[in-house]
């Protein structure tokens, strides 16, 4: 059992860090653009073509595992992303970085895709629960604490040590699941690999990521936005029949007529456009709005992930009790409370009021999380454990982007409608015009996690239903 434990700290660390490099950049842009002379619309690119990858790549990666073997991807995976960290940090120019961010990106695909099939394996049902609790909250936590160790990184040192902080943690990961993870021979396969759907799907997420990039720059009306939907609507059509037809398929489509795992997925998925949604509107609100200075904002924002971080594991002890789908409810509840009083908001809400959501807020994630997680991984066969994994994996990176997304359009769009011009940053004299646009992302939050909420709550009661016919 130790062993297993240590394996886990192995999986978790290279979870916490490829999570990070998700949003830790963020803060760093415009330091980084003046540094390599580029624009601050230029930069945006090291964020977002790290995003990219790993979202089309992530679910071809979760194949690979199935068909020659889970551990050796994650490890591979690890020991790519050390090096493109690695490089990252020396300052060999904008096009290096760009390169470097991309290798990181492959690797992060190949540990995401497969890390939660590996802890589902290798832990019996009565442990799962607690060990993917785990593992879902050093992912959240990299996933939100970003942008806050980025700023203490960015106090002491230069952007450089953004990605190098993660080489040593890697080289230490990697050695320990040498030694812990199980790395069993893979039985030989007759499954080939779907090139052909690999390729449609990635041209498909690429796509899709740079239609979400156009609509916050230029707006829905934009032409280019019709034509890229247009054509995205068609890839995912041709990507269907491929998938379908294929004898081999990266997606095996069938996965997703398990109602458990479907719902799932989708739920989470919602709860990270909430929770990406704050991550990009309290830093606003805090700072630009209040007029805190960073330290102060920095101490109300790590209020979430700290609580997160002590609520997640006991919401996979819960879950081992009483059932995910009963805690994940409750954990949304939360989470819709919390929303609610945002919604509440004004330039002069106390702090203490602050502070109040934001525990609500954590212990939501908490909640529902993990126990939604052990639901997701325990409801498909054994054998479709590493397609499950980067299912769910791509589901909170498509959630995160489209939080960012979502949260960015509305604060603009609904700002722009009710000061009858188009404004793209922050309105300096006009704090009340933001505080409209704010509530209105938050009110998007709002529906999408009662939506998550509603479909938590069906598949609770379905179960039920089962039991009581039994």
């Amino acid at each position: 059992m130790v062993k297993k434990a240590v394996g886990l700290f192995a999986i978790s660390l290279v979870t916490l860090i490829t999570s990070l490099d998700s949003s830790i950049v963020n803060i760093a842009a415009p330091i980084m653009a003046n540094d390599l002379a580029v624009s601050t619309s230029m930069i945006e690119w090291v964020i977002s073509i790290y995003l990219m990858v790993i979202t089309s790549l992530i679910m071809f990666f979760g194949h690979l595992g199935d068909v020659i073997g889970k551990v050796k991807v994650f490890q591979l995976g690890t020991v790519i992303f050390t090096i493109g960290s690695l490089f990252a940090g020396i300052k060999l120019g904008f096009s290096a970085l760009l390169i470097s961010r991309g290798v990181q990106a492959i690797g992060a695909a190949m540990t995401m895709s497969n890390n939660f099939g590996i802890t589902t394996e290798i832990f019996s049902k009565k442990k799962r629960g607690l060990a993917l609790s785990i593992l879902t909250t050093f992912f959240a936590l990299g996933s939100i604490i970003g942008p806050s160790l980025g700023g203490f990184i960015l106090n002491v040192s230069s952007w450089s040590y953004l990605f190098w902080i993660n080489v040593p943690i890697g080289i230490l990961s990697f050695l320990i699941g040498l030694i812990t993870l199980p790395h069993k021979t893979q039985q030989s396969s007759k499954e080939r690999l779907d090139i052909i759907g690999v390729m449609i799907f990635t041209f498909l997420i690429c796509l899709s990521f740079y239609s979400l990039m156009r609509i916050q720059t230029h707006g829905i009306s934009n032409i280019n936005f019709a034509v890229s939907l247009v054509t995205v609507i068609v890839l995912i059509r041709v990507f269907v029949y491929r998938e379908k037809t294929v004898s081999s398929p990266m997606l095996n489509l069938g996965i997703f007529k398990n109602a458990d795992f479907s719902m799932g997925v989708i739920a989470a998925m919602l709860s990270f456009i909430v929770g990406f949604t704050s991550s990009v509107m309290m830093p606003y609100y805090l700072i630009n709005a209040r007029h805190l200075n960073t330290s102060f904002a920095g101490i109300l924002l790590i209020i979430i992930p700290v609580t997160l971080a002590i609520v997640g594991p006991v919401g996979g002890i819960l879950a081992d009790k009483y059932g995910g789908e009963k805690i994940s409810a409750i954990g949304l509840l939360s989470l819709i409370i919390a929303q609610i009083m945002i919604i509440s908001f004004k330039l002069t809400t106390p702090f203490w009021y602050f502070v109040v959501m934001s525990l609500l807020y954590g212990i939501g994630m908490g909640l529902f999380q993990a126990p939604n997680n052990t639901v997701i991984m325990t409801a498909v066969d054994k054998k479709f454990l590493g397609v499950a994994g980067s299912v769910n994996s791509f589901a909170r990176n498509l959630g995160m982007e489209l939080g960012a997304s979502l949260a960015t359009v509305t604060l603009y769009g609904v700002m722009s409608w009710k000061a009858g011009k188009k404004i793209s940053d922050y309105p300096v004299n006009d704090n009340q015009l933001f505080m409209i646009g704010f509530k209105a992302a938050f009110v998007l939050a709002l529906v999408a996690a009662i939506i998550a909420e509603t479909i938590t709550i069906t598949r609770y009661m379905k179960h039920n239903l089962q039991k009581n016919k039994k």
